[in-house]
C-alpha cells in the first residue's frame, strides 16, 4: 500500500518533535535503534563505499538532526519501520533494525519465510550535499535525498517479489521525498532486472561502453541490426527491452551466472531476447532511478555539452552563451535535483531524410567539413562542429519523444541549439539547419504510432520552414503566434497562409502588431490558437519555443515578458491532459538576449514541471 501521509501530519506537515522522540523512545526499548560506525573489518557497504558496524545509541540530538535532515518530521520512527518491515509473497521482513550514523539511516533486517531466514536486506538513506560554487567543495547545501539499495538476498526463488517489493518502496519513498534509488548492479540476474525496473546508468561513460559492446556483440553474431538502432539507446531500459524478435544463446553456471561462450563452467544453453541476453553477460554497472522530482509534473531536460560546439562569430546572436546561462542558472537554483536528465543521440540518416532533402543534408556536412564559414546564407554561421550539433539537436528532439511516451517524463524542454523551425526541406536560413520539431513530429509517427501532431510555436518570427513542412498534411496542425510578416523576418506567416491542398485548415498563423505585449499575446492565445487545439485534439503537442517575443529582446519588436510564456505554458498542460495524455515536448528555437531569455526559459521550465508559483520577474514593470 502506499504510504498515507495523513497519519502522520496530514499533507506532508512536520510532526511534533515530541511525537518523534516518543518513537525513538518506544524503538531503543525494543532493541530496534543503534549507532554505526565505520569500519573496514565488515563486509556491509554504504553508498559511497564504506563500510559500518553497529554501536551503541547515539544521543538523541544527533537522532532528531539525522531524521529531520531526512524525513524532515513528515514520519515517526515506529511508522516508518512499520511500512518498511513488509511480507510480500510469504517473504517477510524480520529482526529490522534502523542503525544511524551522522549523516545517514541504514535499514537492516532479515528475510523469512515461515520460520526459516532465506535472506538478508539493507537499505542506506542519505543526503546528498551539492555545491554552491562549482568547482569548489565548500560550502555546501542539502541536495537530493537518496535510497541506496545495499543488498538484497535470497536462498530460495520467488518470482516477482523483488519487483513487488520495491515497486512498494517507490511509492513509499516517493510519498516521502525521496528523489532516486541507487544501487551497485553486479549479481548476474540483477544486472538485467535493474533495467528492466527502469534503473539507468550512472555513470554515462560507463554506459557508453556498454552500448560500445553491445554494437561489437551484434556485429559478430552478424545479427539483422543496425548501427543506429544501437546509438540510439540512452538508457539501460532500452538495452533490457532491445530487439525481442532476435533471441541469442547464453550460457550459465551453477551459481546463476551466464556467459556469452561455452565453456566447462558454464554447461547449461538457454536462448533469451538480444538485449536480455547481452546484460545478464555484462559486466557490473553503478544504477539510479528517478522516484520523486519535488514537482506536481515529471519534466524531462534535454541537454549536451556537444550543443557548445556549434560555433558562430562574435556577436553573431545564437551563440553558445545562451545555453551556457541557461544550465548555469537551472544549477544556481537548485532545479537539476527536480529534472530529469535526457540524453540526446545523433538520430540515423533515413529519419532525417524524411524530412529533408538527401542532398542538401550532405551539403551541409561538406560545408563543415571544408571549413566554411556560413552554410547557404551569411546569418548561418557555421564551425567545425556545426553538423553534428544540429544532428544532436534532432536527436535530443527525439529522446524527448522517447522519454514522454515510456514514461520516463510527462513533458520534457529540449536545450537544443543550433535552432530549426525556418528550415526548409532543402533550405537553411534564420540560424537553421535541420528542422528539429519536425524532425520531432516525424519520429513521433513512425516509432510511437501518433496520428495527429499539433506543433505551437510561439517564436516571434514566423516558423516558415516548419509551416512549409507540413503545408500539406491535414494531420499536423501547425499554429504560430508571431510579429506581423510586414515587420518581422522571414516576412512570412500571414492570415490568408491556411495549409495547401488536403492540409488546407491545418494552418493557423496568428500575427501580432509590433509592440504587442502580454495582453495582446494572451488574448490572441486564447482566442484563436486554444480553440483549434481544442476542436483538432492532437496525440502529442510540440512546443517551438522561442523566447524573443520578451520585451528585452534586441531582434523583434514584440514587448511580452515572462508573464505571457507563463500563461501559454500552463494552458498547452491543460490541453494536453485532455487530449493526449500531457505529453508535450517543448523544442527550443529563439531569445538573443540573454537575461530575459533564461528567466523566460526557466520560467517556462518550472511551469512544465507544475509549479504554481512560477516567478515573472519582468512582468508587470
Amino acid at each position: 500500500m502506499a504510504f498515507d501521509t495523513t497519519r502522520v501530519g496530514g499533507s506532508g506537515e512536520p510532526l511534533p518533535e515530541r511525537d518523534i522522540l516518543d518513537g525513538f523512545g518506544l524503538l531503543i526499548a525494543e532493541g530496534k535503534i543503534y549507532g554505526a560506525d565505520r569500519n573496514p573489518d565488515v563486509l556491509k557497504k554504504s553508498g559511497s563505499g564504506e563500510s559500518f558496524l553497529a554501536t551503541a545509541v547515539p544521543p538523541l540530538k544527533r537522532l532528531l538532526a539525522v531524521w529531520d535532515r531526512l524525513f524532515g518530521n513528515r514520519v515517526s520512527p515506529v511508522e516508518l519501520l512499520r511500512h518498511l518491515a513488509v511480507v510480500i509473497h510469504g517473504f517477510e521482513h524480520r529482526e529490522a533494525l534502523l542503525l544511524f550514523t551522522r549523516d545517514r539511516i541504514l535499514y537492516d533486517c532479515q528475510i523469512f519465510q515461515g520460520k526459516e531466514a532465506v535472506g538478508h536486506f539493507t537499505l542506506d538513506l542519505y543526503r546528498e550535499r551539492d555545491r554552491i560554487v562549482p568547482f569548489l567543495p565548500f560550502p555546501t547545501r542539502p541536495g537530493r535525498r537518496v535510497v541506496y539499495i545495499e543488498g538484497i538476498s535470497l536462498t530460495r526463488q520467488s518470482t516477482g517479489y523483488a519487483s513487488a517489493l520495491f515497486r512498494r518502496y517507490e511509492r513509499l519513498f516517493h510519498d516521502l521525498g525521496f528523489h532516486l534509488f541507487r544501487l551497485k548492479a553486479s549479481l548476474s540476474v540483477g544486472k538485467y532486472y535493474w533495467a528492466k525496473e527502469g534503473f539507468d546508468c550512472s555513470d554515462r561513460k560507463q554506459f557508453r561502453e556498454i552500448r560500445n559492446r553491445l554494437w561489437d556483440l551484434v556485429r559478430r553474431l552478424d545479427l539483422p541490426v543496425a548501427e543506429q538502432e544501437v546509438r540510439r539507446l540512452t538508457h539501460m531500459s532500452d538495452v533490457a527491452a532491445f530487439r525481442r524478435d532476435i533471441q541469442i544463446a547464453v550460457w550459465r553456471d551453477r551459481e546463476g551466472y551466464y556467459t556469452l561462450e561455452r565453456d566447462a563452467a558454464h554447461p547449461d544453453e538457454f536462448l533469451f531476447p538480444l538485449g536480455k541476453a547481452f546484460l545478464l553477460c555484462a559486466g557490473q554497472w553503478d544504477g539510479h532511478k528517478v522516484i520523486y522530482t519535488d514537482t506536481p509534473r515529471r519534466t524531462g531536460l534535454v541537454w549536451s555539452e556537444a550543443y557548445l560546439s556549434h560555433g558562430t562569430p562574435t556577436g553573431h546572436p545564437e551563440r553558445p552563451k545562451r545555453l551556457t546561462s541557461l544550465w548555469e542558472s537551472i544549477r544556481r537554483e537548485g532545479m537539476l535535483s527536480s529534472l530529469i536528465l535526457l540524453e540526446p543521440y545523433a538520430p540515423a540518416m533515413e529519419a532525417l531524410h524524411a524530412v529533408h532533402d538527401p542532398a542538401y543534408l550532405e551539403m551541409f556536412r561538406e560545408a563543415v567539413a571544408r571549413g566554411d564559414r556560413y552554410f547557404a546564407t551569411r546569418d548561418c554561421a557555421i564551425g567545425t562542429g556545426s553538423h553534428a550539433a544540429a544532428l544532436l539537436a534532432a536527436g535530443g528532439v527525439m529522446a524527448g519523444i522517447d522519454a514522454v511516451f515510456t514514461d520516463r517524463a510527462d513533458n520534457a524542454f529540449c536545450a537544443v541549439r543550433p535552432p530549426g523551425h525556418h528550415a526548409g526541406r532543402a533550405q537553411a536560413m534564420g540560424f537553421c539547419f535541420i528542422n528539429n520539431v519536425a524532425v520531432g513530429a516525424v519520429y513521433a509517427r513512425s516509432a510511437y504510432g501518433v496520428a495527429r501532431v499539433c506543433i505551437l510555436d510561439w517564436d516571434v518570427h514566423h516558423g516558415n520552414g516548419t509551416q512549409d513542412l507540413f503545408a500539406e498534411d491535414p494531420e499536423t496542425l501547425f499554429v504560430s503566434l508571431h510579429e506581423h510578416p510586414s515587420f518581422c523576418y522571414p516576412g512570412t506567416g500571414r492570415r490568408m497562409d491556411r495549409g495547401k491542398g488536403a492540409g488546407v485548415g491545418a494552418t493557423l498563423n496568428v500575427p501580432l502588431s509590433p509592440h504587442a505585449g502580454d495582453r495582446e499575446m494572451i488574448d490572441a492565445f486564447e482566442r484563436e490558437a486554444v480553440p483549434a487545439i481544442e476542436a483538432f485534439r492532437p496525440d502529442l503537442i510540440l512546443l517551438s519555443a522561442g523566447f524573443d517575443a520578451h520585451r528585452d529582446d534586441p531582434i523583434a519588436d514584440l514587448e511580452c515578458t515572462e508573464e505571457a510564456y507563463v500563461h501559454m505554458t500552463r494552458r498547452v498542460l491543460e490541453l494536453a491532459d485532455r487530449h493526449c495524455g500531457g505529453r508535450v515536448v517543448s523544442v527550443l528555437e529563439g531569445g538573443y538576449r540573454v537575461e530575459s531569455f533564461v528567466a523566460s526559459a526557466i520560467a517556462h521550465i518550472k511551469t512544465l514541471q507544475g509549479r504554481e508559483d512560477t516567478p515573472c520577474s519582468s512582468a508587470g514593470g
